[in-house]
């Protein structure tokens, strides 16, 4: 049955080893095959983004499909032993070994390998393959070009643009100009904050899987954090905030959704 799982596995890693003897004889192009220099950056799974924008949410893009392995992959040449994975609330370092464009995060989950196939011919995109709950997924990830500070903002920017790309009309009270949220973290047209957070993964899912969460904050303003629910329409047009009512302190996870914080219409960029 093992066998049987890992048979897309392998034919990837055998595709991949054809293109490499794809190029005639006489070609005199350097080896551009999958190395800690050449990957060094930050990489997201940006199949993970796409699902999150289709559905307007991080926990619908787990419950309609599932979690990745890992959110970004951090690719050190300083380090080029290990790779850097982070899954919305911790970091830590997996052993790597190198075979052309194939890597093997060595033991990955619970003793397993998860594999990468860089596709160094093409896209320059990598294809992870990993083994969990008893199916082998596939998950595409891209270099991050955001030039942030660590796989895990460089994720957070992705993710963002995907969830709240466009712009926001106020339908309600609480603002009174349109609203921009930029991938990086920034409120723009909002009096009371200027910056927000996208809750995708860990403790910071206050109400369970009930309703996605962000949470909102003033930089100059200390203890300024408010953590509100969010939720769109079914087309996707209408963001809703709401605050969050903790139903008993003594309950982790929870709290519940109460009124209405702001609600905007939404117009995507063309």
């Amino acid at each position: 049955m093992q066998k049987l799982l890992f048979i897309p596995l392998l034919l990837a890693v055998f595709f991949s080893a054809c293109k490499q003897d794809s190029k005639t004889a006489d070609t005199k192009e350097p080896s551009l095959t999958a190395s800690p220099d050449m990957l060094g950056g930050y990489w997201i799974a940006i199949d993970f983004c796409a699902r999150a924008n289709q559905y307007g949410s991080v926990l619908q893009a787990v419950e309609n499909a599932y979690r990745p392995y890992t959110y970004a992959l951090t690719f050190n040449p300083g380090m080029p032993d290990s790779v850097g994975c982070y899954n919305g609330f911790e970091t830590w370092n997996v052993p790597v070994k190198y075979n052309a464009d194939t890597l093997e995060l060595v033991g990955a989950i619970q003793g397993r390998s998860v594999f990468l196939i860089y596709d160094s011919k093409g896209n320059q995109d990598m294809t992870m393959f990993s083994f969990i709950d008893g199916n082998t997924r596939l998950d595409k990830f891209i270099k991050s070009k955001a030039g942030a500070k660590d796989g895990a903002a460089a994720f957070h920017v992705a993710l963002n643009h995907n969830l709240f790309s466009g712009m926001f009309t106020p339908l309600g009270k609480g603002a009174k100009t349109s609203v921009q949220f930029t991938p990086g973290g920034f409120i723009q047209g909002l009096k009371e904050y200027d910056r927000y957070e996208v809750c995708a993964g860990g403790d910071c899912f206050v109400a369970n899987d009930l309703i996605d969460i962000v949470t909102f904050s003033k930089a100059q303003t200390e203890n300024s954090e408010k953590i509100l629910g969010y939720r769109y329409s079914a087309q996707n047009d209408t963001l809703t905030f709401y605050d969050m009512v903790n139903t008993n302190p003594n309950e982790k996870g929870a709290f519940t959704a109460g009124k209405v914080a702001y609600q905007f219409l939404r117009k995507k960029a063309e």
